[in-house]
């Protein structure tokens, strides 16, 4: 990044390589979606983990930060769960902990870029 603001980083899908460029590339907070329930953190920053769907958060209430699958319950819309996200964006760059954070997960996850095939 040669300047201020946000910034766009196309990256593998493998979680913790994909992570882990983020944050060397400058990543303050990562924001993770799970459909499968990743249990996932990353040390180096918060990551906020935002459920696909209800019966994963349910499934995984201690490892979900927010469960984002309410948009296809019809309980909340796009807007309200976007909303969400930026108060929770908001609340961990003010120091509020994740749930990873608080589970004390994510040492493990830092992956330094492989060149090649990623499995």
């Amino acid at each position: 990044m040669d300047q201020p603001g946000f910034g766009f980083m196309d990256t593998p899908g493998y979680d913790p390589v994909s992570v882990t460029g983020l944050v060397a590339g400058g990543a303050n907070i990562v924001c993770f979606t799970t459909g499968r329930g990743s249990v996932f953190g990353c040390k180096p920053v918060p990551s906020i983990k935002i459920g696909t769907n209800s019966e994963l958060a349910r499934s995984m209430p201690d490892d979900i930060d927010i469960n984002a699958g309410t948009i296809v319950d019809g309980t909340e819309s796009v807007a309200e769960v976007g909303r969400t996200i930026f108060d929770t964006l908001l609340a961990v760059a003010s120091g509020h902990k994740t749930a990873s954070e608080e589970l004390d997960i994510g040492q493990d996850e830092f992956v330094p870029w492989q060149l090649g095939a990623v499995t």
